[in-house]
């Protein structure tokens, strides 16, 4: 796939759409315009200007809006469409954020071709400016950490939303994305994930599976093999990162690293952790009983356990509630306490839009406002 020239207008003018705080996007600067111009033609960037956020517009009204017909668009439209720097859902299209969106969407296939490494490369680049970090300054809780089970299931008062097996047990499809985008992005600058692979892809329940075969992004599985598959993703300490929503609701899960994944680096580094939930269960140390073996300090991937002069060290304000670490210990100096922060997820994608609305209206005011007083 050839490169497009980056100085078309509607390349900027495209660019300047995704910066936009209302797709979460980073500043405009030059280096936004050359990702865009890497993903839309000039002609497509024309078309693209005039696509709404998030909720998809058919062609004919697309087509009056452009003064053009809707035989001419949608040929550019489907092209969008099938490199998924676009998304078609309900006979209609529409612009996602770069991230999340564009991102995991254009490589969840696992397409290793030279557009999909370049990409990979100008998007990590754009993240590691720290952007990110201008969305951090409330509590939106779209995000929720889910421990490992046997760290948490002893707890006398554990609901059943923090528990995998629940969430296996309310329903019947099963999949697994081709790859994880993240550690893929960094596959292909040649670097290796310390604890996992590529091929570990997302896992995915209820109707979020539909069409996952068909349109090549994964593979469905049942309910035992879903069982083994968190087995073993715990095995090798990740971190589970789901909707912060009912178990019983469709959702995606990312099994996260601290070493290629672009959500625990936005945690650790660019207050991402806003977006978090507040977990069910915090881990918890006896100072006493720690023999500073440093085993908690190689499992967690929010550097929540540190070494300070060959002593551990634990900052709670960096534990997410992951459990990885109790698991660890063999001198049994960690354990998981409860949260009184905790609230139980939303029932449902619409209570949890209603709930943060408040709040996400507030932040994207607040960066665009900032972002109008730096020009």
């Amino acid at each position: 796939m050839t490169d497009w020239k980056q100085d078309h207008p509607a390349q900027k003018k495209l660019a300047k759409i995704f910066s936009s705080v209302r797709l979460l996007g980073p500043p405009a600067s030059e280096k936004l315009e050359m990702l865009i111009a890497h993903c839309f033609s000039p002609e497509e960037a024309e078309v693209a200007c005039a696509l709404p956020f998030y909720y998809p517009k058919p062609v004919e009204k697309l087509a009056r809006k452009l003064g053009r017909t809707p035989a001419e668009i949608k040929p550019l439209l489907e092209a969008m469409t099938a490199r998924r720097v676009i998304f078609k859902a309900l006979g209609g299209y529409a612009l996602m954020p770069i991230v999340p969106g564009m991102f995991e969407f254009i490589l969840m296939k696992g397409e290793q071709t030279d557009w999909h490494r370049k990409f990979a490369e100008m998007l990590n680049d754009i993240f590691h400016t720290g952007y990110m970090k201008d969305y951090g300054a409330h509590q939106i809780p779209i995000v929720r950490n889910i421990p490992v089970q046997s760290a948490v299931e002893a707890q006398s008062r554990v609901l059943d939303a923090d528990l995998m097996s629940a969430m296996i047990a309310s329903h019947s499809e099963f999949g697994v994305l081709n790859v994880c985008q993240c550690r893929q992005s960094y596959h292909f600058d040649g670097r290796a994930c310390d604890r996992s692979a590529p091929e570990d892809g997302c896992l995915i329940f209820g109707s979020f599976t539909q069409g996952l075969t068909e349109d090549g992004k994964g593979r469905m599985v049942d309910g035992a093999e879903m069982s083994d598959i968190v087995a073993d993703r715990w095995e090798k300490n990740l971190v589970f990162m789901a909707a912060n929503v009912s178990p019983d609701s469709p959702n995606a899960i990312c099994t996260c690293c601290d070493c290629c994944c672009h959500y625990i680096e936005a945690v650790k580094l660019y207050g991402a952790g806003a977006s978090m939930a507040p977990a069910h269960f915090l881990a918890d140390v006896d100072d006493s009983a720690c023999d500073d073996c440093g085993l908690c300090v190689e499992v967690c991937n929010t550097a929540a356990h540190t070494f300070q002069d060959d002593s551990h060290v634990f900052d709670a304000g960096r534990c997410i509630g992951c459990g990885l670490c109790v698991d660890q210990c063999a001198s049994e100096a960690i354990r998981m306490k409860e949260n009184p922060g905790y609230k139980a997820p939303p029932e449902g994608f619409k209570k949890l839009g209603l709930s943060i609305l408040p709040a996400t209206l507030l932040s994207t005011m607040k960066v665009g406002f900032a972002r109008y007083r730096q020009r």
